[in-house]
């Protein structure tokens, strides 16, 4: 048998994620899925044999039931990626920044310096606070922290988002429309 005809057999923590999608048994986890529907997380939920699938009306949500192929769960990962980040990046595996179809790849301290960026968009983040979250570590040279700043400018402008330096205290990103392809 090969590996896409394969049933999907590994097993999930609740708390699992791939590519910035949450995967959630169902029922089991219920509460958890109403949690991350408030915070607009994308979702996959994981329907236990002989159980009713939950209401799906949100395109930030799928579901498939268990157990599945594992294409077929990566196929329902991707659409749910897509879609969610439309209006915002996700990060998702192996340093993977992802903007609708498009994507980047990007570099471990990136890597960081970006789930911080993301985390918190329109915020400004001071470079102490980002030479932390860069090199956690140890402490980068001095300039260390504008170097990776911008390169990183120029990897994730294709896909939508700015970073601006905020004179005296540190940078701040701003998440635009997606681009064209």
């Amino acid at each position: 048998m090969e590996l896409l005809d394969a049933p999907f057999e590994r097993t999930f923590d609740a708390r699992s994620e791939i590519d910035g999608v949450v995967l959630v048994r169902w029922p089991e986890d219920a509460a958890r899925a109403i949690e991350l529907a408030h915070v607009g997380a994308p979702r996959l939920f994981l329907v236990a044999t002989g159980e009713e699938p939950p209401e799906t009306s949100d395109e930030l949500c799928a579901w498939v039931r268990v157990p599945a192929h594992e294409r077929d769960v990566q196929a329902r990962i991707v659409e749910l990626r897509s879609r969610a980040s439309v209006a915002r990046p996700i990060l998702g595996d192996h340093g993977v920044l992802w903007r609708g179809t498009r994507w980047v790849a990007l570099s471990p301290i990136e890597t960081r310096l970006t789930a911080a960026f993301v985390a918190r968009p329109g915020r400004v983040l001071s470079r102490a606070r980002l030479e932390k979250t860069g090199w956690p570590d140890g402490s980068p040279n001095e300039r260390s922290v504008d170097a990776r700043i911008k390169g990183l400018r120029r990897r994730i402008a294709p896909i939508g988002m700015r970073i601006h330096t905020v004179r005296g205290q540190g940078y701040i990103a701003e998440i635009q429309p997606v681009p064209s392809t």
